[in-house]
């Protein structure tokens, strides 16, 4: 192999550029005051948080529920107002999600989930989590990730330029997923200290840390035994580390330094309002946005079920439902149709020029027609694909494309569109989704007699006590309030 001049003129041009980027990059960090290596300013981080924030709402919907997102709001507002960065537009989302998280992005954007918020037992607990993500913007982790990931490219992007393959890594893509798994050990440990320090300015004790952090430990093991059970990828949140948090002695550390950051004319008493606003919280699958047992959708308000073939994995977010073939070469995208009148036929040759091939689908109290046509793939690609609508008017209206790496799936979109019908009277209550109840404990009561008269299907004692802090073997006093689950 011969390596031309062109080569190593190209290659020393990207060295240059990015030598002479990290000699302008270097930025003060607000925490710590020392220099960050970073590649944007922060006007730059601003516009990429806001970026990045219609983008989640793509994937997530907001929490229908006003007094939880003004009760976040406010809790987040008042801890950022005393962090390093009280100048950011904070932004503070409640996500209709029952996964277990909460991330930030660059330049104030702070995510919780109803999933995370039903382990939390009061308001301290909330503003732990909260003041920790708040932390990993002060401190920028998403920026010095983003400059980490740019250095560890210059190599392949010399390559890509010299090559002229134009194959480089995807930055966004690493900073997406540092964010939501986490930044790692060392940056979590900052922000957990961070966070533990905004707690105390805005009159909460810094301990709460510790305390949140063991809730979400206990969270974590149990889930962890679920998820091997059940052969599937855990839901847990980045902010435990394998450590459990009564024996970890850098966080014991972290913490405890914020003491001196305590108040002693401030204190902010669980009034109570927490358990309030959770009771009638949502839990597990949400019912407005449809809930997913296995390959089927079952959605209440919009009077559907629809069916994945097998092996396919279905994906559903706020706009549209998505599946996607065992092997992952496949995908098919189904979204709402307004046909507006319309026949199949004329919607299909509207939506798509190229539309050919065009025959009528027998469904049972539809009308179908689908065909084939070309779809937009991005960067200007057209992918052969395989579309079709199915008319419930004046029941919702849905249409979908079909297509894949090495060939087109017909099959899987026909079956799809067969399988889209009315709920019968057991898909009804598949469809209803669960919701927590505050009650206050009667004489008797123990998990173990209300897992058998709770919704939760399977390891109800346990979940309970986990939702009540009282994991593994804890019991509620008599008159003390607790969180149970009801349809």
């Amino acid at each position: 192999m011969k390596i031309t001049n062109n080569f190593l003129t190209d290659s020393t041009k990207v060295c240059v550029l990015l030598a002479a980027l990290a000699i302008q990059a270097c930025a003060t960090n607000p925490v710590t005051g020392r220099s960050d290596f970073v590649m944007m300013s922060e006007q730059q981080e601003v516009n990429l948080g806001k970026s990045y924030h219609q983008q989640i709402l793509k994937e997530y919907s907001i929490y229908e529920a006003p007094g939880l997102q003004a009760y976040v709001d406010r809790i987040g507002q008042d801890l950022a107002t005393n962090s390093h960065r009280p100048q950011l537009d904070w932004t503070f989302t409640l996500l209709d999600s029952p996964e277990v998280n909460a991330f930030a992005t660059p330049g104030g954007y702070v995510y919780i989930t109803r999933g995370i918020m039903a382990y939390m037992q009061d308001e301290a607990d909330l503003a732990g989590v909260i003041g920790h993500e708040i932390g990993h913007v002060t401190a920028r982790h998403g920026v010095r990730q983003q400059a980490q990931s740019t250095l560890a490219g210059i190599g392949t992007a010399a390559v890509a330029v010299a090559t002229g393959s134009g194959e480089l890594a995807n930055l966004t893509s690493q900073l997406s997923t540092a964010m939501v798994r986490g930044y790692g050990r060392t940056y979590e440990l900052q922000s957990d200290g961070l966070g533990a320090e905004y707690l105390a300015h805005t009159g909460y004790d810094p301990q709460n840390m510790i305390d949140v952090v063991r809730v979400l430990k206990n969270q974590e093991l149990f889930e962890l035994e679920l998820a091997r059970e059940e052969g599937r990828e855990p839901r847990v949140y980045h902010g435990v580390f394998s450590t459990h948090p009564d024996n970890d002695t850098r966080l014991r550390e972290v913490v405890a330094a914020a003491e001196q950051f305590k108040s002693t004319t401030v204190t902010r008493p669980d009034d109570g309002d927490f358990l309030l606003l959770a009771d009638g919280m949502a839990y597990g699958p949400s019912e407005s946005q449809g809930i997913v047992q296995g390959n089927a959708l079952y959605h209440k308000a919009m009077d559907f079920t629809v069916n994945l073939p097998e092996g396919w994995t279905l994906h559903n977010l706020p706009d549209r439902i998505v599946g996607v073939s065992g092997n992952e070469t496949q995908i098919i995208q189904i979204l709402p149709a307004n046909l507006e009148g319309k026949s199949g036929q004329a919607f299909l040759a509207e939506q798509f020029t190229d539309f050919s091939g065009g025959e009528v689908l027998n469904l049972s109290g539809a009308q179908g027609y689908t065909g084939l046509a070309s779809v937009d793939a991005g960067s200007g690609q057209r992918l052969a694909s395989r579309v079709a609508v199915v008319n419930r008017a004046p029941a919702p209206s849905f249409q979908m494309a079909g297509y894949g790496e090495n060939q087109v799936p017909n099959n899987a979109v026909l079956y799809i569109a067969r399988s889209i019908r009315s709920l019968n009277a057991e898909e009804q209550k598949l469809a209803t989704g669960k919701k927590i109840v505050v009650i206050s404990a009667r004489r008797g009561d123990t998990f173990a007699k209300l897992a058998q008269e709770s919704v939760i299907d399977k390891y109800a004692e346990q979940k309970l006590r986990l939702l009540n802090n009282m994991y593994p073997d804890g019991e509620p006093a008599v008159g003390q309030l607790i969180k149970t689950v009801t349809q």
